[in-house]
């Protein structure tokens, strides 16, 4: 079986399967979170290679945060002024009545970014705002200080509740 970075060529997924894509939301929502809760447990002294091959090691809170700004760097403009998610979509691309106009794609081509299957999948694919949101509030070293269930709470008042917590009111202090 070949590497297909977007669309179905077969029929043996029903066509166009909305089920098939190499890059999927909450598939890397979910590897980020994970990333994360792992970095509580190993912190700083756990390091891999990311990218593979690059010889570059990272801990793995700034692996998560590297596989979040990927998932945003496929909604913003590049030097070109294009975004990956428009592909070769003229129209949005280049139209200053659409260009700005974010699509939230259901999944996409996992070579160039564009989106792929339904474009007002807002439910899962929102979750770059999420993940956005998490990284401009956390930083490495207020995770490991925090603890878990103080970050998460943290977080979850500053997001639901409106309100910016300082660091000594999430830790209780």
């Amino acid at each position: 079986m070949q590497y297909l970075p977007g669309e179905s060529n077969t029929g043996m997924f029903g066509g166009n399967s909305n089920w098939r894509g190499p890059v999927w939301m909450p598939v890397n929502a979910l590897i980020v979170r994970a990333l994360l809760n792992l970095y509580l447990f190993y912190g700083d002294e756990f390091k891999v290679e990311c990218p593979t091959g690059s010889g570059r090691t990272m801990t793995l809170f700034e692996v998560a945060k590297e596989i979040a700004d990927r998932l945003a760097g496929t909604f913003l403009r590049d030097d070109q002024g294009r975004r990956p998610v428009y592909g070769g979509t003229a129209k949005f691309q280049n139209d200053p009545h659409w260009r700005d106009l974010i699509l939230f794609y259901e999944y996409f081509h996992g070579d160039n970014g564009a989106g792929l299957g339904a474009s007002h999948q807002t439910g899962w694919t929102g979750l770059v705002a999420l993940l956005l949101d998490v990284f401009g509030r956390l930083d490495a070293k207020a995770v490991l200080e925090t603890g878990r269930a103080k970050v998460i709470k943290q977080v979850f008042r500053e997001q639901v509740g409106g309100e910016r917590v300082g660091r000594e009111q999430a830790d209780g202090k």
